[in-house]
């Protein structure tokens, strides 16, 4: 049963996960405050909880707890309800929207399993090797895992930066990595951004025949 359904089904709970997620979901201690007491109102049998009363239960003002009422509702943490009560309007606040978004972030994310990201790098090493026509080092090797792992780096970009090298006849690690690194530095993240990089360079110079400014850039940092 999840949190939601607990407090749905009757039973006052403030999981202990809610304090250790408190940065995640809500922006400051007085609207955490301010939350609980419309979350109190909920799970009891308390009539409608007034920003005054809980103005004077925290030595706030009205203003205080007004504030803090329509930035949990902006933030969609809160939200109020009208209902009629023996004739009269009263207004009620959902706290319950706090709770949901506390089970998104508890809910599992999904990630590329071990397995994927082991065929990754066994298929780029196969790639490079047969591309630089020799074996790579055992220094090449971990730090072309921690480019894919730690670094993220999208396998395909990788292969486009091996292509360029070996297009500009620079075929060293330290080469390919400068240009990834150039890449990254423009914000170039993805194989469609190369290509259309390629592309508009190749428009605005149709007729020109030049050294790309990846090899340029990488020859400044990795000259032989």
């Amino acid at each position: 049963m999840t949190y939601l359904e607990t407090v749905k089904s009757g039973h006052l709970v403030l999981p202990g996960t809610l304090l250790i997620h408190f940065k995640d979901i809500f922006t400051s201690s007085d609207d955490f405050l301010v939350w609980q007491f419309c979350y109190l109102q909920n799970t009891s049998q308390l009539s409608e909880m007034a920003p005054s009363s809980i103005a004077d239960a925290l030595g706030k003002t009205v203003t205080d707890i007004n504030r803090s009422i329509s930035r949990l509702t902006a933030s969609g943490l809160l939200a109020m309800k009208t209902i009629e009560l023996d004739g009269e309007i009263e207004v009620i606040f959902d706290a319950s929207l706090a709770l949901e978004k506390l089970e998104e972030i508890l809910s599992p994310k999904s990630i590329p399993s071990q397995a994927s990201s082991q065929n990754d790098l066994k298929t780029l090493v196969a790639d490079f090797e047969r591309e630089l026509g020799r074996l790579l080092s055992p220094f090449e090797l971990e730090d072309l895992q921690k480019t894919i792992r730690e670094d993220q780096a999208d396998p395909d970009l990788i292969r486009a930066a091996l292509k360029e090298a070996v297009f500009n006849g620079k075929t060293n690690w330290n080469y390919i990595n400068a240009i990834l690194r150039n890449w990254r530095r423009e914000g170039i993240t993805t194989l469609r951004q190369v290509e259309e990089r390629r592309r508009q360079r190749e428009e605005a110079n149709p007729q020109t025949i030049h050294v790309s400014d990846d090899f340029l850039s990488a020859m400044d940092l990795w000259s032989d």
